[in-house]
């Protein structure tokens, strides 16, 4: 079985590095200055962090967030390698599966700030917000009830945006749940006028990573970027979104970057410019928020919360994400994902096995 685990996962790293180099090639098409290489002394000091995971790996990620920030720095985290081996290694995929399902956040966190769930649909049965089981006609009284518009949403796997939608009525909400087994029913959200400046169709959310040491156990917040709508997109990166990185003071990077690392310096629909007069609200509370509930998830060592600060000046999270993340938007800002914690995460995950940790879908 251990020869046949080995098989498997060198087949499938292999299709993430071919994946990686298609997704790389258009990066580069569209960016021509991210082609250059950068500083030869970086990276010979990046082959040589990276090389004991493999020696075939590209210098593609480096030399894109070289082009994109000019900055470079041996520790950023290659784009293939962190897919095959660092995502779900940090996080065993049975307890991400589990802690990722949004009908339960008010029932395994229910001190922490997640939204209301107003109704949840598990499998075709229905339940009402305190998960106690309801028939049709209870559904019916609930959806009738309701304030609208409403946020309609998948309880798993709402990658991207995928599944979401935001009915205006009852008989919208009816229509678009009618195909759907699984999914729950939000109220939606009023941002606070800092977020709503940038875009106003949809929220704008911050997506902050914490990290949980391997070494010391203690919880970090890595980086954290503003995910804004455009053309009428959701904020959503894979889904027409752009992403621009939060500086650790709260500041907005001077630019940001769609999926393919095309940069913007101001907002393409409200003309709003990316720059350091802009600070993220109560952002140091919010940081300290995001490293609390950090530590409401054992076992997992990399979370990404996308969070909201409403018009009533409160933090909520929409979701914790604990599969499949994205580095890019702090390293196409010329940030080491781990920071100061890369080595150690590095030596971590060469001591686990990686048989069964490897996925290969792209965010």
């Amino acid at each position: 079985m251990r020869i046949l685990d080995s098989l498997g996962y060198r087949r499938r790293r292999r299709a993430i590095q071919t994946d990686w180099q298609q997704r790389h090639h258009k990066v580069r098409d569209l960016n021509m200055g991210y082609q250059k290489p950068a500083p030869a002394d970086v990276e010979a000091a990046h082959r040589q962090m990276w090389s004991p995971f493999g020696t075939r790996f590209s210098l593609d990620t480096l030399r894109i967030s070289n082009g994109a920030s000019g900055t470079a720095d041996p520790r950023i985290v290659p784009e293939e390698i962190f897919a095959a081996d660092i995502d779900r290694i940090l996080n065993p995929h049975e307890w991400a599966n589990f802690f990722s399902h949004k009908s339960l956040y008010a029932r395994l966190f229910p001190n922490l700030p997640f939204p209301q769930c107003d109704l949840h649909c598990l499998g075709g049965d229905y339940f009402d917000r305190d998960l106690q089981p309801i028939g049709l006609e209870e559904v019916h009284r609930i959806i009738d009830g309701l304030t609208y518009p409403v946020v309609l949403k998948p309880n798993t796997d709402s990658s991207g945006g995928a599944g979401i939608s935001f009915p205006k009525s009852p008989e919208e909400l009816r229509h678009d749940a009618s195909d759907k087994q699984n999914f729950l029913i939000q109220p939606l959200i009023e941002q606070h006028p800092f977020l709503a400046a940038f875009n106003t169709h949809g929220l704008n959310t911050l997506r902050v990573y914490t990290y949980r040491s391997v070494v010391t156990h203690q919880v970090h917040v890595l980086n954290a970027a503003l995910r804004m709508g455009k053309d009428g997109s959701l904020d959503n990166e894979t889904a027409g979104g752009i992403v621009c990185y939060i500086h650790p003071d709260g500041r907005l990077n001077d630019y940001a970057v769609d999926k393919y690392g095309v940069p913007f310096t101001e907002h393409p629909n409200t003309h709003l410019r990316f720059d350091g007069s802009h600070v993220v609200p109560q952002f140091a509370e919010m940081q300290a928020l995001c490293a609390k509930m950090a530590t409401y998830i054992p076992h997992m060592h990399l979370l990404g919360w996308d969070m909201i600060l409403t018009a009533d000046n409160e933090w909520k999270c929409i979701e914790v994400n604990l599969a499949g993340h994205t580095i890019r938007f702090a390293q196409y800002a010329g940030q080491p994902f781990f920071g100061e914690f890369t080595q150690e995460v590095i030596d971590y995950c060469l001591k686990h096995p990686r048989f069964h940790h490897v996925i290969r879908r792209m965010f």
